[in-house]
């Protein structure tokens, strides 16, 4: 198999020892596990599926992989539609949102028995949303799957890269990465027709969760917000920030070349709360004009969220 150059790297590298395991252990259905094989495959050979041009449907299929999501649907509580669908039985949409919205205890997230076809799965859920939004995921995995923490990954991408309106109930982050794409191009496109440079400076910060375990949410959002501010200090007035998430900024300099933005970067140093806080940056120089960014975004990011992800050294 061919390999593809883009943001999402070779995800279909991964090892299905375990899937094979449960077919040899009868843990699963030899016929499901069959169809699963095929409708990963199949995704994978297309060239023009959204696994390669939208980070919603790359994420899903790659935690589907790893946690044997049967199906995914996410469902908008409202109105009773599907606002995603995935997986090898797209035809139960029906009868899963009829089993998620009767049931009684409306909790937050939960696990109801699903039969289907004389066999028996488990029916994952959980509810998210943003202001006045209503929001369900629903998972159908095999019958005590060790999922949870894969849902909960799910939901986080879900919120952060493809919930209308915002990133999450405490509404840390405004701009979602779709958005924010059209915005960049919007932002950059009078000064690259003039033949002037933009130079993207992408800022990777030290992960904020262990202030969330000492101190709260709350505090842990306050320190975001300095640390923004923070960053401001060495930006000029044509320079724009964007906060991508909770450990990445990305600022927009026009008309500045990138030799500009390393020397403004050179002895930089960034606190929040008093606290001074490590980072990783990329510099990544356009001159001609675009139409998109995310065929960039390898070179504005250099992955430095993917290579600490999976452990890979970074200068």
């Amino acid at each position: 198999m061919a390999d593809r150059d883009g943001l999402y790297r070779d995800f279909h590298n991964i090892d299905l020892a375990h899937l094979k395991a449960m077919v040899r252990d009868n843990r699963i259905d030899a016929g499901v596990a069959h169809t699963l094989l095929a409708y990963w495959q199949r995704r994978i050979d297309d060239p023009n599926d959204a696994i390669y041009s939208r980070y919603m449907e790359y994420y899903l299929f790659f935690e589907a992989l790893r946690a044997l999501f049967l199906t995914v649907f996410v469902y908008d509580m409202k109105t009773g539609t599907v606002g995603h669908s995935y997986g090898i039985f797209p035809a139960l949409s029906p009868a899963v949102y009829a089993t998620i919205s009767g049931n009684a205890e409306q909790t937050d997230a939960g696990v109801i028995d699903f039969e289907h076809n004389g066999r028996n799965y488990a029916l994952h859920f959980l509810r998210s949303g943003y202001h006045d939004q209503e929001y369900t995921i629903a998972a159908l995995a095999l019958k005590d799957a060790p999922i949870v923490e894969n849902l909960r990954r799910l939901k986080y991408v879900f919120e952060r890269f493809y919930l209308p309106s915002g990133f999450s109930r405490d509404d840390r982050i405004a701009a979602l990465f779709t958005h924010t794409d059209n915005l960049i191009v919007d932002w950059i496109s009078p000064t690259l027709a003039q033949n002037q440079p933009v130079t993207f400076t992408y800022l990777y910060f030290e992960s904020l969760t262990k202030y969330v375990g000492i101190t709260g949410e709350y505090f842990a959002q306050e320190m975001l917000d300095e640390l923004q501010k923070d960053v401001h200090r060495i930006l000029k007035e044509p320079d724009r920030s964007i906060v991508l998430s909770t450990r990445e900024i990305l600022i927009v300099s026009l008309n500045c070349d990138e030799e500009v933005m390393r020397k403004r970067f050179a002895n930089a140093y960034f606190h929040a709360k008093s606290l001074l806080l490590s980072y990783q940056v990329n510099f990544y120089t356009l001159t001609m004009p675009v139409t998109e960014i995310h065929s960039h975004w390898d070179k504005i990011s250099a992955n430095l969220a993917y290579k600490k992800k999976i452990g890979h050294a970074v200068s």
